[in-house]
């Protein structure tokens, strides 16, 4: 039986989504706390049932954002494209040593490929934000394949734009594989990748985040050197924490 929608859930009960979570709860610098029904972070979403997507319309999903690549979507096209309560976006947010990480002998370490996505040279993380910014008013899900990596990183950018400690930032990250029950108890479930690469292991999180505070102080002036304009870092702030929110309608 699906539960109610309205209520404020830190995992969805969504039975084809093992990795699908709210954003919202967290306390913030400012002494406010990410807004509920705002965000999602979420898993592979190819196996949502009719009940499942009227759950996700009802809990107010209005825009999704696909992290993955074209091949990946052919092969599990997400059924939220076809809905009309939300508006789709397909933004790979990929670099293309990603491949490397299927097919070399694994020199890279998963903070490494974390960086990578970080510095990529495409225009990606621009974009997200600029569809985030201009999203219809309700909740934007995001999600790449196992909602760890690519989905992981976003979360981080996106918590540490609202101000959210960094312990906070980390924990979030770390329920990953343990939400991801289907592939535990296979023996390669991703081929001759090392099993440590499907791990969220605080460690890979960890480096990302040190990186960009290192390199960039912060992840607002981060977002400025990729491209985003300050007053769309202000807008997506905005739906964060619920400071000053203008949105499209």
């Amino acid at each position: 039986m699906m539960k109610n929608a309205k209520l404020n859930w830190v995992r969805l009960p969504i039975d084809s989504l093992e990795n699908c979570r709210e954003l919202g709860g967290y306390s913030t610098e400012c002494g406010d706390q990410t807004k509920w029904h705002s965000f999602l972070r979420s898993s592979d979403m190819s196996k949502l049932s009719k009940e499942e997507i009227d759950f996700l319309g009802e809990y107010g999903v209005k825009t999704v954002i696909d992290l993955r690549g074209e091949d990946e979507i052919e092969t599990h096209k997400n059924p939220l494209a076809e809905e009309d309560f939300c508006e789709y976006y397909n933004i790979p947010f990929i670099t293309e040593n990603v491949s490397d990480i299927t097919v070399t002998s694994y020199e890279i370490t998963m903070g490494d490929f974390y960086i990578d996505l970080l510095e990529q040279k495409n225009d990606s993380v621009k974009r997200i934000f600029d569809v985030i910014a201009q999203a219809k008013a309700g909740c934007i899900v995001f999600h790449c394949a196992a909602g760890k990596d690519r989905t992981g990183i976003l979360a981080m950018l996106l918590l540490g734009l609202a101000g959210v400690e960094k312990k906070d930032i980390v924990s979030n990250y770390e329920v990953t594989y343990t939400n991801l029950e289907s592939i535990h108890q296979i023996e390669n479930p991703y081929g001759d990748i090392p099993r440590e690469y499907m791990y969220s292991n605080r460690d890979y999180i960890i480096r990302a985040y040190e990186y960009i505070l290192h390199t960039y102080q912060s992840v607002g002036q981060y977002l400025l050197t990729k491209g985003v304009g300050q007053d769309v870092i202000d807008r997506v702030r905005g739906r964060l924490i619920g400071l000053g929110e203008t949105v499209a309608s």
